[in-house]
Parts: C-alpha cells; structure tokens; sequence
C-alpha cells in the first residue's frame, strides 16, 4: 500500500492556477520579494515579520475540472498514492478528499476537491532530481495543462511559467533543482 506524507507548510508552495490567474501570481511574488527584502534580520537569522500572501479572485476550482480528469491526465506518467497524510513534528493525520501521484515523495503531485470531486487545489512536491523523475513530473503537469489553461507558480522560488509545452517547465524545474543542489553542496 503506497501512502505520502506532506509537511502542512508545503500545501501549495508549488501549485497551479488558472492561467488568467499570472498576473496576480506574479504581482505578489514582486510583493513577497520587496517585503523580504526590508525584514530581512540583520544578523542573518531570518526575517524580522511575515508576509501573509494574498490569494487571487481566480482559484482553482473556477476551472471545474473533476477530480477523474486529473487522475486520467497524470496516471499515464505518476503513479497514485493510495492514502494521504499530512501535518507537522511528530503530528500526522490522514487528508480526506485528497489523491497523490508520484514516483517518491519527492517527486508527487497533490489534489484535493470538494464533496462533489471538483478539483479545489493541485500542488507538488518536485525535488527529485533522477532524469526519470523529472520527466514524469513534467509529462504529467503539460498533460493538465492540456486540460486547462495553466500557469505553475513556485512560491519559494519565486517563479511562475505557463504549462503548455514541456521544455519551459523542464527548464525552470532543472535550474531550480541545481540551485538547491549548488546551496547544499550536493554533486548531481
């Protein structure tokens, strides 16, 4: 039985949104940025306030996408989860109307919909770095992005890149991937 955990301040860290919802996506990544930028703590051990993002007039669910759609679209290249928990420390509890695929927990997609299946949010966890992995994951995010119009938003990484060809997000999730890798000190 495959089942994944996710840590609760992953939930939609990396995550998709209408396209037509960029332009809000973007404006508070600039945001973001400049109030980090004025908090940063002086001593270097973090920032001295928190920024609370704003979500968007256009969520998710505006796309009314089922929650078969989506397990149709990405079963051909992840693999499902067939339970989901979340939670943080030594806390852990099971996620109710919530799938997963992936190849690890560092290579999963999330979804979580309401009492009628639409898809109320989709997030990831993307930091596999085996080539396999990574062309699952993008196989499998350009197949919802086919679906939908979409636009893939990393929030801690302060990016977003429309999903409607592979090569742009392959692109983007490689460089992200090498920069943690660069910073941690860790060899391909």
């Amino acid at each position: 039985m495959r089942e994944i955990y996710f840590h609760e301040d992953d939930y939609c860290e990396q995550q998709l949104l209408p396209c037509d919802a960029t332009a809000h996506a973007e404006a508070e990544l600039q945001k973001i940025g400049e109030f980090s930028e004025i908090h940063r703590d002086p001593n270097g051990a973090g920032w001295t306030d928190i920024y609370v993002r704003e979500e968007g007039a256009l969520e998710f669910s505006t796309l009314k996408m089922k929650r078969e759609e989506l397990a149709a679209a990405v079963e051909p290249y992840l693999q499902p989860f067939k339970t989901v928990y979340t939670g943080y420390s030594s806390h852990r509890e099971l996620c109710e109307n919530t799938g997963a695929w992936g190849e690890s927990s560092l290579c999963a997609l999330f979804a979580n919909w309401d009492e009628n299946g639409i898809i109320r949010n989709i997030w990831m966890s993307f930091f596999e770095r085996e080539e396999k992995s990574l062309l699952a994951a993008t196989k499998a995010v350009v197949a919802l992005g086919k679906l939908r119009p979409l636009t893939y938003v990393d929030w801690a990484w302060d990016y977003t890149c429309e999903i409607s060809e592979e090569e742009p997000f392959l692109s983007k999730l490689r460089s992200k991937l090498d920069a943690i890798a660069e910073k941690t000190g860790e060899s391909k």
